[in-house]
């Protein structure tokens, strides 16, 4: 079976995704807030399925995610106070 890997002849991986200049810190962290929410719920959503045997992990990897929002919250409180 063959891997799919990026073409090593550019000298790195070419973004896909990538955040535009012009977005302030403001607006990203607003945008990462609601991506993180996002992925908690479709975790937790996870986690509750009767018949999945890694609800240990999803609900492992909802705590990191929790993690990394509380991070958010706090630069955005700390930065923007208004902004909640």
């Amino acid at each position: 079976m063959n891997k799919i890997t990026a073409d090593s002849t550019e000298g790195h991986a070419r973004k896909i995704f990538c955040v535009a200049d012009d977005v302030g810190t403001e607006e990203t962290l607003i945008n990462a807030t609601e991506t993180l929410s996002s992925a908690l719920q479709s975790a937790y959503q996870c986690a509750e399925d009767p018949v999945s045997t890694q609800s240990p992990v999803i609900m492992a990897l909802a705590q990191l995610i929790e993690n990394a929002q509380a991070l958010v919250d706090a630069v955005l409180e700390r930065d923007f106070p208004a902004a909640k």
